[in-house]
């Protein structure tokens, strides 16, 4: 029985095929697209990304397939982040649609940290839609901040809870200075990305793709091996070429993935020509004076039919219905806080979504340097991060009520940032509205910090040393 090998590497494309008479079985070799690595700051280079899957699946049945078209699909590694204010997470590792992994998450736009490494695209063969085996793609590394490292991409799953599933998440942003999130794989069950960091520090790595091995009633032998680290399962294998499906290092791109597939046919044609039996690879017969290609013949044999001849195994390339622009929206919590206005969270946020100047945020910074005691500030961050968190997922979701909360908030905030402005000199009037505000919520703040300190003053160090004076 003749055997075909047909071997796949990242083209950004699918590969065709209707598969012949006579193909008795497969043998399938899958490895998933690497994770990026993520970018740096000073702390670090930036985090690794995790290895791309392997899955093997021997002599799995085709006979019942024949007629039936088959896709083939590789995965592309995940790009790696950079280092930089608002810098851009590495781009996705692509796939199949719907099976790619997800976009890095971008470092917060005040000062320079490391962005996210991307999620690798998952390998895949499918007959006529429907799924035979997936390798999935690796987790994109987080990105490092000036006061802490990320952690790398995650070779296990956390599957989304998006749609569809099979596409990796994109990692958390950060809003105010620090390391971007990795972002999940593609495969049978995408990654979820990792969230942005807390403070000027690194973002958490996103998880991988999962795989698909089904079983079949052949009895056939399956395989697959998550791989460690930035190293690929799979590695012994004779089908494996060097750099396939490795992790991303520092803000360098994941290995792209690869497929092998191993044709067993059950039918061969020969003829004899001078005494010497020759290979028939293609039959033609004339139709009106033009000669027609024959792709299979067939032959009866006790009531049944059976394959005598095939054009051969001929994939045709596509690139419709391959890639996708990005992931799956992050389930992951957006970094914030971190030094060069991030320590002002809330106004931070206003104005990353455009609702709040960047003039009155250098005011509220320099206020808060100069003129808020050690008791406010930490009260402030205690309840202002969750509160950011909370705007945050309801600015995604749409949510009527945390809408409400947000324009009552930006109303005080910048009714709080012209009194500001006039107690720093820059404005002529101040405002009412304002100073009630600071009353109340200064006030608030402090209580709140008299209470808390002892207990979380050190989760808040990396802002203190920017915005507590007594700190030298």
């Amino acid at each position: 029985m003749p055997t075909i090998t047909k071997t796949f590497t990242y083209t950004g494309t699918t590969q065709e095929l209707i598969i012949p008479a006579g193909t008795t079985s497969i043998d399938a070799y899958l490895w998933g697209g690497g994770g990026g690595g993520a970018g740096g700051d000073r702390s670090g280079p930036g985090r690794t990304g995790a290895a791309g899957h392997f899955v093997t699946s021997l002599a799995v049945s085709m006979t019942a397939h024949v007629g039936k078209t088959m896709k083939v699909a590789v995965g592309g590694g995940g790009g790696g982040g950079a280092g930089g204010g608002n810098a851009a997470g590495g781009t996705n590792g692509r796939s199949l649609t719907g099976y790619s992994g997800g976009a890095g998450g971008n470092s917060g736009p005040n000062g320079s940290s490391g962005s996210g490494g991307a999620g690798g695209g998952a390998t895949l063969i499918s007959i006529d839609g429907a799924d035979q085996a997936i390798a999935g793609g690796g987790g994109g590394g987080g990105g490092d901040g000036n006061h802490g490292i990320g952690t790398v991409g995650i070779n296990t799953n956390s599957a989304t809870a998006g749609t569809p599933g099979t596409l990796g998440e994109n990692g958390a942003p950060h809003t105010g200075d620090g390391g971007g999130g990795g972002a999940g794989g593609g495969g049978a069950d995408g990654g979820k990305g990792g969230a942005g960091a807390s403070g000027d520090n690194g973002g958490k790595g996103g998880w991988s793709g999962t795989n698909l091995v089904p079983g079949t009633p052949d009895g056939s032998s399956i395989m697959e091996d998550n791989g460690s680290g930035v190293t690929p399962g799979g590695t012994d294998r004779s089908q494996y070429s060097s750099g396939i499906a490795v992790g991303g290092t520092a803000a360098q791109t994941g290995g792209n993935g690869k497929a092998v597939v191993i044709f067993d046919i059950g039918v061969q044609s020969h003829t004899k020509v001078s005494s010497s039996w020759k290979t028939v690879n293609e039959i033609y017969y004339k139709v009106s004076g033009v000669w027609k290609q024959i792709t299979a013949g067939y032959y009866r044999v006790s009531g049944s039919w059976k394959a005598l001849f095939n054009s051969g195994v001929n994939f045709t390339s596509t690139a419709a219905g391959f890639g996708d622009a990005t992931g799956l929206p992050t389930s992951a919590a957006s970094g914030s806080g971190g030094g060069g206005g991030g320590g002002r969270v809330i106004c931070t946020w206003l104005n990353n979504k455009g609702m709040f100047s960047l003039e009155d945020l250098k005011i509220d910074q320099a206020f808060s340097i100069k003129h808020m005691s050690r008791n406010v500030k930490i009260g402030y961050w205690f309840w202002g991060i969750p509160m950011v968190e909370y705007m945050n997922k309801s600015d995604k979701t749409g949510n009527w009520f945390g809408g409400l909360v947000i324009k009552v908030i930006r109303m005080l905030a910048q009714a709080r940032a012209n009194e500001l402005a006039y107690k720093m000199g820059v404005r002529k009037q101040g405002d009412i509205l304002g100073k009630v505000t600071r009353v109340i919520g200064e006030g608030f703040c402090w209580c709140v910090g008299v209470v808390v300190r002892p207990f979380v003053e050190h989760k808040f160090g990396d802002w203190l040393e920017i915005y507590d004076p007594e700190i030298k």
